[in-house]
């Protein structure tokens, strides 16, 4: 009896054991909404943080530079006659975000300069809005759609009905379309996020416990600029320090003050007072540092974003709690994506500008240093490439 009871308690402690080790595992390897990640539990060696924040700085500052270096037209030479009287439909996932309306507006105006009629359908951030005005669009017999960061798997059917329509389409900022012919004009999205977390790793000094308010709407925000700070930051001699929690929100909650992604990074940064930086897209950050402000954080908190728009910079300027920001010129990808329209419509193959845009940090430092005119270009109308890439697509299209 006591042989069997001691075998009984043996089973009992290994499968508790078992439990207890199941247990840790999975927590180890946590790391979705709301979970954390990373590699800074237990000492960090200061050799190793040192070198993961002179790697970190290293790369930062080759963007960093890039804010003030005059670019080069890396494009193509030349680009067909456009053909004057076209309908073109543009999609924007939604006009109350900067990020979206800047490129929006845009094409529209670069399209009355090449004789186009183009009207703008608000995607509201809501899929079946997006796909209802892509229907619109084929219904209406459009001669072109351009969608403007709209997942095409969500709107799937308009885009076969387009297609089958023979209704040239095409994206900016989707990274990844279905089907893979629909081209997109973007650039190294993944880059973007690495850039972001390099600039971290380095101003926190390697002490980063990071707050990322992750889109799950935006295949380039999860497979772009989350993806690209996620694997830099959880390579433990990029960061042997870091710590990650992650809260995702959706578009269709952008502006609700109790789900959005402001009210909830606010409940996790007071929640947790080691956070000490967050990060997201602009229009996200906007909302988030003006809660943070509110809340009386500022000073605890910093905050990295993606886009540069003008609002940003203020925050960035004023010393507010966002500190940087990764900047592509946006109205220089709807050119390219005007270029594109020209080309398809003309019977042409589009043209891949992925490496031919131009992208940078900026943060105070840089903004302080930025001569006058250069200054106030980017606090109106957003970071322009260091080029002058409207003439030069003018002088492609014959314009000029």
């Amino acid at each position: 009896m006591r042989l069997r009871k001691s075998k009984l308690l043996g089973r009992l402690l290994a499968a508790v054991g078992g439990i207890a080790v199941a247990s840790m595992l999975l927590t180890a390897c946590s790391g979705g909404s709301g979970g954390g990640s990373g590699s800074g539990s237990g000492e960090v060696d200061p050799a190793a943080r040192e070198a993961a924040v002179a790697k970190a700085k290293e790369g930062a500052m080759e963007l960093i530079n890039a804010a003030s270096q005059e670019n080069k037209w890396t494009g193509p030479d030349s680009s067909p006659v456009p053909i004057e009287g076209l309908n073109i439909t543009i999609i924007p996932e939604q006009m109350a975000s900067t990020g979206s309306s800047r490129p929006a507006n845009a094409i529209k105006d670069v399209a009355a300069k090449l004789g186009w009629n183009a009207k703008i359908s608000d995607g509201q951030g809501q899929p079946d809005v997006q796909l209802s005005a892509v229907n619109s669009a084929v219904d209406e017999k459009a001669d072109a759609i351009v969608l403007i960061f709209v997942d095409t798997t969500r709107v799937q059917s308009g885009v076969e009905r387009a297609i089958a329509a023979n209704i040239p389409i095409i994206t900016l900022g989707s990274l990844k379309n279905t089907p893979e012919t629909v081209p997109d004009v973007s650039f190294d999205w993944v880059r973007s996020g690495q850039a972001i977390a390099q600039y971290m790793v380095w101003k926190s000094g390697g002490d980063l416990n990071l707050l990322q308010m992750k889109n799950s709407d935006l295949y380039i925000t999860v497979e772009g600029q989350y993806k690209g700070s996620q694997e830099y930051l959880q390579s433990g001699e990029n960061c042997p320090g870091c710590n990650i929690t992650t809260k995702e929100w959706s578009l269709a909650n952008f502006e609700d003050p109790n789900t959005g992604p402001a009210a909830q990074a606010v409940a996790a940064l007071q929640a947790d007072p080691s956070l000490n930086w967050v990060s997201c897209f602009d229009s996200c950050l906007f909302r988030v540092a003006n809660a943070i402000d509110r809340a009386g954080i500022t000073d605890r908190v910093s905050g990295a974003g993606f886009d540069c728009n003008p609002e940003n910079i203020d925050i960035i300027r004023s010393r507010g709690s966002q500190k940087v920001c990764f900047a592509d010129p946006r109205e220089w990808l709807a050119y390219a994506t005007v270029d594109n329209v020209n080309r398809m419509t003309n019977g042409e193959d589009p043209f891949d500008y992925t490496s031919a845009i131009p992208v940078a940090l900026f943060d105070k430092d840089v903004l302080d240093a930025l001569p006058k005119d250069k200054a106030t270009e980017l606090e109106e109308l957003g970071w322009q490439g260091n080029f002058d890439f409207r003439g030069k697509f003018e002088e492609l299209w014959g314009l000029k």
